[in-house]
C-alpha cells in the first residue's frame, strides 16, 4: 500500500534497464556538477569553522579568558540557528522566487560572511558572522536538492542526490585541507578569507542554470486557477493543512533532528576531542614542566618555576588544574573561571601563584609525566586535527554512499534505521575510547561514517515527501527547522562539559558527548510512521488533494 497518492510512472521508463547515467544528457549534468559544487563548498565552509573554532575562540578568549569548550558551544549554536532561521526563510524563498536563483544567492551568503569572518575581535562578533553564514548554508541545501530532484530524469534521481550528498564528504576534506594548509602558515582568520572564493560560483549560477519545468509549471498553473502563486507557493502553512503533507512534514523534521543533533552536538566536535585527549605545549614548554616534575624538594621545585616565562606559567597551571585526576589537581580548575568582578580576579590570581608554588607529590609526578608523554606541540597537533578530519570526511563519503546503496535496493526506512543504529554506536564509541594518536585511523574513518550517513538520507528522502509547489519549503523545514531543536546539543555539550568538570575520573566533555549522541533515539522511533518512497515517482498536489 502507498503512502501518499503518486502518479504511476510511465511503462516505458518504467522497462527501461539502461543505467541511469544514460538517462541525462548535457544541461542534466550541468546542473549535477553546480549542485555539487554549491554543496561541496557548503560543507568545505563547515569544515573551516569546525577544524578552526578551538583555535580562533583561544585566540579571542585570550584577554577575556573564557571556558573554550563553553563558548564553542555558544559560537556552534550560533551558526546553527542561523542555518536553521536562514532554511526558513530561503525555503520558502526558493519555492516562491525559484530554485537556480535562490542557490545562487545563498551561495553568495555563506560564502561572503564567511570571509568577513575574518574581522572577528570577540568571540560574540565571531558568532555573528557564523550566525549570518548560517542563514546562507541553511537555504543551499534545499534549492540544491529541490532543483536535482526536479531537473532529473526519473531513473537518475535518486543516484543524483545521493552522489550530491556523498561529495558533501569531499567539501569537508577539502575544508580540512586548507586548515592544514593555511593555518600553519597564515593563522585560522585567513583560513576564512580563502573560504570566501566560492562567492564566484553564484555568480556562474544566476548566469547559467534555468528554473525546473516542473516549478514553471507549478507557477503557470496557479496563476492559471486564478491563485496568488507567492501565496500558493511555498506556504509554511500548508505543510500542516492536508494530513499527508502534515504526517510527512512531522516524520521529516524527527528524522533531520536526530541526525543533526548527533552530528554537530557531537560528532563535529572531534578537533575538541584531541584537545581532551592530547595536551597541547610548545616543545620548551614541555621540557620546562618536566623539569618541574623531576625536581626534588622545594628549592628545586622553585628554581624550575623560576624559569617560567608566560606561556610557561599558563602551560603549567592549566596542567594541574584540568588534566591531572580529580583528587590530584592542585587547585580546582572550576575556581579559575573568568572573573566577574576585581575580588574574583585577585582570588583567580591567587590561586594560580598558589598552584605554582606548591611542590607536586609523587602521585601527580608520575601523572604530569605520562602526559608529557603524549603531549602535542601546537604545529603537531594542527596536523593531527587535520588528518582527523579528512579520515572522518573519507568515512563520512563512504557512509553516504552505503545508505544510497541500502535505499535504492531495500527502501528509505532499512537505509535510516542502519543509519541511526551505526551513528549511535560511532559517536558513543569513538568519544570514550579515543587515547591514542593511532587510534585515528580506524576511529575517524568510523566516526564519519556513522554521523553522516543519515545526511545521505535527507538529501535523497526529503524532496520525495512533498509537491512541487512545496517541495523546496518542505526540504528546507525538515533539514533546517530542526536544528533549533539541535542547536541546544551544542549548548548542551559545553554546559554539561562545565557542569560535570573535575567530577569524574572520565572527562567532562567525553560524558557530555555520549549523553548527546542519545539524539539518535528520535529518528529510531520517527521511522515507525514514515513512508517509504522506493521506487516511487515525485508526489503530485493534486492528486494528494484528492479524497
Amino acid at each position: 500500500m502507498k503512502d501518499f497518492p503518486m502518479s504511476n510512472p510511465a511503462p516505458e521508463i518504467a522497462l527501461d534497464h539502461r543505467p541511469w547515467w544514460r538517462h541525462m544528457n548535457g544541461y542534466h549534468w550541468f546542473v549535477f556538477i553546480m549542485a555539487i559544487f554549491g554543496w561541496l563548498f557548503d560543507t568545505m565552509d563547515g569544515q573551516i569553522f569546525i577544524a578552526s573554532r578551538s583555535i580562533a575562540l583561544k585566540d579571542l578568549l585570550s584577554r577575556s579568558g573564557g571556558y573554550t569548550h563553553e563558548y564553542g558551544g555558544y559560537v556552534t549554536s550560533m551558526f546553527i540557528l542561523g542555518w536553521a532561521i536562514g532554511g526558513l526563510l530561503f525555503g520558502s524563498l526558493g519555492d516562491k522566487w525559484g530554485r537556480a536563483k535562490t542557490m545562487a544567492a545563498t551561495i553568495l551568503v555563506y560564502a561572503a560572511f564567511t570571509g568577513l569572518s575574518y574581522l572577528a575581535h570577540s568571540w560574540w562578533e565571531f558568532g555573528i558572522y557564523r550566525f549570518l553564514t548560517g542563514m546562507g548554508v541553511g537555504g543551499e541545501f534545499a534549492a540544491g536538492a529541490s532543483l536535482v530532484a526536479e531537473a532529473m530524469p526519473e531513473k537518475a534521481r535518486a543516484k543524483c542526490l545521493g552522489l550530491v550528498q556523498a561529495f558533501s564528504a569531499i567539501g569537508n576534506i577539502i575544508g580540512a585541507l586548507l586548515f592544514t594548509i593555511v593555518e600553519k602558515r597564515w593563522g585560522w582568520r585567513m583560513v576564512y578569507v580563502v573560504g570566501a572564493f566560492p562567492a564566484l560560483l553564484a555568480v556562474f549560477a544566476f548566469l547559467k542554470l534555468r528554473e525546473p519545468e516542473r516549478w514553471v509549471k507549478a507557477k503557470e498553473a496557479a496563476k492559471a486557477a486564478g491563485q496568488d502563486a507567492n501565496r500558493h507557493l511555498g506556504s509554511i502553512g500548508d505543510l500542516f493543512r492536508s494530513p499527508c503533507w502534515r504526517r510527512n512534514t512531522l516524520v521529516g523534521l524527527a528524522l533531520g533532528i536526530s541526525g543533526v543533533l548527533g552530528l554537530w552536538g557531537a560528532g563535529f566536535f572531534s578537533p575538541e576531542l584531541m584537545d581532551a585527549s592530547f595536551l597541547m605545549l610548545p616543545e620548551q614548554t614541555q621540557k620546562k614542566i618536566a623539569a618541574v616534575a623531576r625536581a626534588h624538594g622545594a628549592e628545586e621545585h622553585r628554581n624550575a618555576i623560576a624559569a617560567f616565562n608566560q606561556e610557561d606559567e599558563q602551560g603549567y597551571v592549566a596542567l594541574v588544574s584540568r588534566w591531572l585526576k580529580p583528587a590530584d589537581r592542585v587547585v580546582s580548575s572550576s575556581m579559575l573561571a573568568a572573573p566577574k568582578d576585581e575580588a574574583g580576579a585577585a582570588e583567580i590570581e591567587a590561586l594560580k601563584k598558589k598552584a605554582l608554588a606548591t611542590p607536586l607529590n609523587a602521585v601527580q609526578k608520575a601523572q604530569v609525566h605520562a602526559l608529557l608523554a603524549k603531549a602535542l606541540a601546537p604545529k603537531a597537533m594542527t596536523d593531527l586535527k587535520g588528518w582527523w578530519l579528512i579520515l572522518q570526511n573519507i568515512g563520512a563519503f563512504i557512509g553516504i554512499l552505503a545508505y544510497s546503496f541500502c535505499a535504492t535496493r531495500l527502501g528509505r526506512r532499512p537505509a535510516f534505521l542502519f543509519a541511526f543504529m551505526i551513528g549511535w554506536f560511532s559517536v558513543a564509541f569513538t568519544f570514550y575510547s579515543f587515547h591514542e594518536v593511532n587510534q585515528l585511523w580506524y576511529l575517524a574513518p568510523l566516526l564519519g561514517f556513522g554521523t553522516l550517513a543519515p545526511f545521505g538520507g535527507y538529501a535523497m528522502y526529503f524532496p520525495e515527501l512533498f509537491p512541487t509547489r512545496l517541495r523546496n519549503t518542505g526540504t528546507s523545514f525538515c533539514y533546517n527547522v530542526g536544528r533549533f531543536v539541535a542547536a541546544a546539543g551544542p549548548y548542551t555539550l559545553g554546559q554539561l562539559s562545565r557542569l560535570w568538570e573535575g567530577k569524574y575520573e572520565t572527562q567532562s566533555f567525553r560524558l557530555a558527548a555520549l549523553a548527546v549522541s542519545c539524539s539518535y533515539s528520535i529518528g529510531l522511533v520517527a521511522l515507525l510512521w514514515a513512508p517509504e518512497t522506493k521506487d516511487q515517482p515525485l508526489p503530485e498536489d493534486e492528486k494528494a488533494a484528492a479524497p
